[in-house]
């Protein structure tokens, strides 16, 4: 039987079964028919049951061809599929590998290039408490951008609150994120040792077992006793000692209309990750907390052609890994106690509350991570400035206390460098 193009037509019956009807009349009831339409009508109904037929099977067959063709081309070749996986279960060969980073660096290649900011525009930043909000906005004043909220602190809503209501008008919208194992310590340690955070946390049972002197001891103690203070999170837990609850608070932020999500609103704990990824997604521009200089380079270099003295300045001097003579270290610290330089060495039962605090948080940095090493080695190609900004040091630095994602951030950065210097 011919399969005629009219029977898969968007109008055809096999398409919409339930429009098809062998009688169509205001009073059809498929009553008896009269004696002098009953051929008639026999005929009919023998048409309409072969036509079904037919379609049904021209239906199966083209499924068929498509099924067996795509088997084929599934099943064979250098490209298939049979071929990515076929060092055993869970493995996929260093070919699929190879494609899946170059495609990533396409993507990265493509949105980055002419990508500039207006610098005369308005910057809003979304200052996260403790992911180094304070000296980003900092940084945007004194390059000089026109940035919303001018504050360095106390003006940490969430994204919903700044874009709405706070910063509603701004052209851009940035902000900065952290690894969720160091931004619960600096939490702490801001509650803890902080002028604001010693202030709130006054007549509360707060652990702390002394905040004028520096101990490392004590300080592990107090801050295993406040996670557990958090643990199991459910209703009962949601008391905070008037300073911060660390349950994934940088995604809170990114998904709470709260004007300040310091507190958990409405039992969130676990914040929805759709949401946060797609609050995450609308960001003109992420900085990242842990690469403060390196961020700087990047948004410097974003501003164009028209970017202030200050910047051009910095990316001159500064963003090169052969000659840093330029670089100033622009911190804002809010205390002076509690800093450490690693956190990995803390006792695994500490970390493993951590682990369940930020299970959200860290799906997002993760993303986030991933991003900002891709459009930093997109910085260094020669599409950009073509000369080394992430330093050696600075990878030997976090490859050990960033190990606890389980991924290496040294082969990360490393392969999509490659890629892009194959475009």
């Amino acid at each position: 039987m011919a399969c005629s193009s009219s029977l898969l037509s968007p109008s055809s019956s096999i398409l919409r079964p339930s429009s098809f009807r062998l009688l169509e009349s205001d009073e059809d009831s498929f009553s008896e028919p009269k004696p002098d339409e009953s051929k008639t009508r026999r005929s009919m109904a023998r048409w309409a049951t072969s036509l079904g037929v037919g379609r049904t099977f021209c239906v199966s067959l083209l499924l068929f061809v498509l099924f067996v063709s795509l088997a084929h081309h599934f099943s064979s070749g250098p490209g298939s599929v049979a071929h990515h996986f076929s060092s055993g279960p869970g493995s996929v060969s260093p070919e699929w590998i190879a494609r899946r980073k170059l495609d990533a660096a396409l993507k990265v290649s493509s949105a980055m290039n002419g990508s500039y900011f207006n610098p005369s525009a308005n910057f809003s930043f979304v200052h996260i408490s403790k992911g180094a909000g304070s000296t980003f906005i900092r940084l945007l004043k004194s390059a000089p951008l026109d940035v919303c909220p001018r504050s360095e602190a106390g003006r940490e809503h969430s994204a919903w609150y700044q874009h709405q209501v706070a910063c509603k008008d701004a052209n851009y919208h940035m902000v900065s994120l952290r690894s969720p194992r160091h931004h619960v310590w600096s939490l702490f340690t801001q509650c803890k040792y902080g002028p604001w955070g010693k202030r709130v946390t006054n007549g509360t049972n707060f652990p702390n077992s002394g905040n004028e002197v520096e101990c490392e001891e004590c300080d592990e103690t107090d801050f295993d006793r406040w996670l557990e203070s958090f643990l199991p999170m459910g209703p009962d837990k949601e008391r905070y000692y008037n300073c911060y609850h660390p349950a994934n608070y940088q995604s809170r932020a990114l998904t709470s209309h709260h004007v300040n999500p310091h507190g958990v609103d409405n039992h969130q704990h676990r914040p929805n990750l759709t949401l946060a990824e797609e609050t995450y997604r609308d960001f003109d521009f992420v900085a990242s907390a842990d690469f403060v200089h390196e961020s700087r380079c990047l948004l410097y270099y974003r501003l164009g052609p028209d970017a202030p003295a200050n910047t051009v300045s910095y990316l001159n001097t500064a963003c090169n890994c052969n000659n840093q003579s330029g670089v100033d270290d622009v911190h804002v610290s809010h205390h002076a106690l509690g800093h450490r330089a690693t956190l990995r060495d803390l006792p695994p039962r500490t970390l493993s509350k951590i682990e369940n605090l930020t299970q959200i948080d860290t799906e997002i940095y993760i993303t986030a991570l991933k991003d900002f090493i891709a459009r930093i080695a997109w910085l260094e190609s020669k599409s950009a400035l073509g000369r080394r900004v992430l330093c050696d040091s600075i990878l030997e630095k976090w490859e050990p206390e960033l190990a606890y994602l389980n991924l290496s951030v040294t082969e990360l950065y490393n392969g999509v460098r490659k890629e892009l210097q194959r475009l």
